[in-house]
């Protein structure tokens, strides 16, 4: 993969910044689409369901492409990857406030979208190569930098079509080619070519990977899937719904930028735990058990009780990603960007799926009563990770003490 990086234990802070950087401008992108969503609706008049469609494509792409890319980006090298996403990204996704009708919007979502779907495996691999013996602080930085460009993202594209115009929106692409420029240069771009991951050494390594560990992976695959379901259903909905409540849409947008920065930052306070303590499992139950009774007061409290509760909510939802991240690269420690490219790629891509349904519920039930029952898969959720813990202390993963499991 990357030539002498795994024999080098040492922190490498130029490709770790590099990453969150490029990451923070490429997610910048892809939050567009919340923010012109209240917009949107008015344009061209859409019901919740094709609201949710929007936001399912824009998932669809971005996730279940990635274990594909993440599997050449294993191969090949992430540089290519590293570059190409931010590039294809900024250009489609810069160009939503011109599209003249809905079904364009989606071609130009699903195109943007593959672009960040090419970058996020590749992306965090980089924690896995050059995160030294600081890892999931590694993973937790980059990872901060992609929730806070999401969270960023969308007060950008609101004063653009607030304080000039929609037909503007094109010109936000130039920070995306600023940092595909500076990737050309600095990010790292040799591979080892005696240990490339060819197609045939791929398979045999997924083959000779031990049930417990699938069994193990598919917990934390449902895990991830279950936070991606509640996360995507309110960054979709909550604008609205506190534009319903009468907020103005640029405190709104900054409701959403508190919501997904903030829980970057707490992912940042997770992952140095995960490398202090290495109690991944206890950490996730801890953030799920804490966001469920927020998330579910904020529809029984007034707007401004309400939106501390949604963002206080966030800060717990949000803070488990990273330490998903890492506990999948330490089931597969050969494949970095493949593992990243699961929790990144995979289980999003069927919450996405998901979302096209849920979409057709909300339309029936409303927004209030769709997040109450996504938290009962949550406390679902939490239950299903004691049984992980219970495999995990009958030592059925090889290397537990060193994986930090619990």
């Amino acid at each position: 993969m990357i030539a002498e990086t795994n024999k080098n234990k040492s922190f490498n802070r130029l490709q770790v910044t590099l990453s969150a950087v490029s990451h923070f401008i490429t997610d910048i992108y892809q939050a567009f689409i919340v923010g012109l969503i209240p917009l949107l609706t008015i344009k061209f008049g859409l019901s919740l369901f094709q609201i949710a469609l929007l936001t399912a494509t824009s998932v669809i792409a971005n996730s279940f492409f990635s274990p594909v890319f993440g599997f050449f980006s294993d191969r090949h090298g992430i540089k290519y990857f590293l570059i190409i996403g931010p590039l294809v990204t900024s250009v489609f996704l810069s160009l939503l406030g011109i599209i003249p009708n809905y079904y364009l919007l989606i071609i130009c979502l699903f195109i943007g979208n593959l672009g960040i779907a090419a970058y996020h495996p590749a992306s965090a691999a980089v924690a896995g190569y050059f995160g030294g013996s600081r890892k999931a602080v590694s993973s937790s930085i980059i990872n901060f930098g992609g929730n806070f460009g999401n969270a960023l993202g969308v007060l950008i594209i609101i004063l653009i079509v607030e304080n000039i115009d929609m037909k503007f929106t094109p010109a936000a692409m130039i920070p995306g080619i600023i940092i595909v420029i500076v990737l050309l240069k600095y990010a790292f771009s040799s591979v080892n070519k005696s240990s490339r991951l060819s197609i045939h050494r791929f398979t045999s390594k997924l083959k000779s990977v031990s049930r417990k560990k699938i069994y193990l992976l598919g917990l934390i695959l449902f895990c991830i899937y279950t936070l991606y379901i509640l996360w995507i259903t309110l960054f979709t909905y909550m604008p609205l719904y506190y534009t319903g409540m009468g907020l103005p849409l640029i405190s709104a947008g900054a409701v959403m930028f508190l919501f997904n920065m903030l829980g970057g930052a707490a992912g940042m306070i997770s992952g140095w735990l995960f490398d202090r303590f290495k109690k991944g499992i206890y950490i996730i139950q801890a953030g799920f058990i804490s966001a469920i009774p927020l998330l579910y007061f904020t529809f029984r409290a007034p707007a401004t009780i309400s939106i501390f509760l949604f963002i206080l909510g966030g800060i717990f939802l949000i803070s488990v990603q990273p330490v998903c991240i890492r506990l999948t690269q330490d089931l597969l420690p050969g494949s970095m960007s493949f593992a990243s490219s699961l929790i990144l790629g995979f289980a999003p891509g069927l919450a996405g799926i998901t979302m096209i349904f849920l979409g057709k519920a909300a339309d029936r039930i409303g927004i209030n009563m769709l997040v109450h029952l996504e938290l009962i898969l949550a406390a679902f959720t939490v239950l299903v990770l004691f049984i992980f813990a219970i495999v995990s202390k009958m030592n059925l993963l090889q290397g537990r003490s060193k994986s930090g499991y619990l």
